[in-house]
């Protein structure tokens, strides 16, 4: 009997054994997933992107901006001074940049230039890109252009444009622009001779003045001229 009593103590010592043992190691197994389990999220959070944090802008905008100023161009601040050549295409001129300003007269010679501008900047009708058409009506020096030029230092853009007419002083009028205006930063040539050859429907039958075509042509030229840097 008391052998007996000894083998069931020794038989339930084992059971509360067995039963510690599974108990400890189902809970050391489930800290380990645990900690296996964390341990995974913190690298996946680690390597995620951050997303509070400032992304580079895209300069795009910037570049479209200064496309849609380009293109838009209305005319404003933009003065034309000119001869009986600018008088005909004005109409167009002005279709294409309704606010620009165009001072023709027919007859006019470079020599006049200064005072019609010096007028336009008095009237405040001066704009900081000017364009000068004149030589159709007879030569100039390259002194007379050089102190033109240097009377528009301050402008932002100045456009000199060459003449296209059948007279023995062409040639002189243009080579003169294309020597002087290079002197100067601000100053760019618009070869209206060149852009011009082999157009001769563009003219009437003086070879100077312009058909409805012609002007056109020579507005967006103008025009072209303007955008360009």
């Amino acid at each position: 009997m008391k052998q007996r009593n000894i083998c069931m103590v020794s038989g339930l010592a084992l059971l509360i054994f067995a039963l510690g043992y599974l108990g400890f190691h189902s809970q050391a197994s489930s800290k380990s997933e645990q900690e296996k389990t964390n341990t995974q999220s913190f690298e996946s959070f680690k390597d995620a992107p951050n997303l509070t944090q400032s992304q580079p802008k895209n300069d795009m905008n910037t570049k479209e901006a200064e496309h849609s100023e380009s293109a838009s161009i209305s005319g404003e601040g933009v003065t034309v001074i000119g001869d009986s050549v600018i008088v005909g295409v004005e109409p167009y001129l002005k279709e294409m940049l309704p606010k620009i300003t165009v001072e023709g007269k027919v007859g006019r010679q470079m020599s006049q230039a200064r005072t019609v501008i010096e007028e336009l900047s008095a009237q405040g009708k001066l704009g900081d890109h000017i364009i000068i058409e004149l030589g159709t009506n007879g030569p100039f020096s390259k002194d007379q252009l050089r102190s033109l030029l240097a009377s528009l230092a301050e402008t932002k853009q100045v456009l000199v444009m060459t003449t296209r007419v059948p007279k023995r002083w062409q040639d002189t009028v243009n080579s003169n622009i294309k020597d002087v205006v290079s002197e100067f930063d601000n100053a760019k040539v618009l070869d209206w001779y060149a852009a011009s050859e082999g157009e001769e429907d563009y003219f009437y039958k003086d070879g100077v003045h312009l058909k409805p075509d012609g002007s056109r042509f020579f507005a967006s030229l103008l025009i072209q001229g303007l955008q360009e840097k």
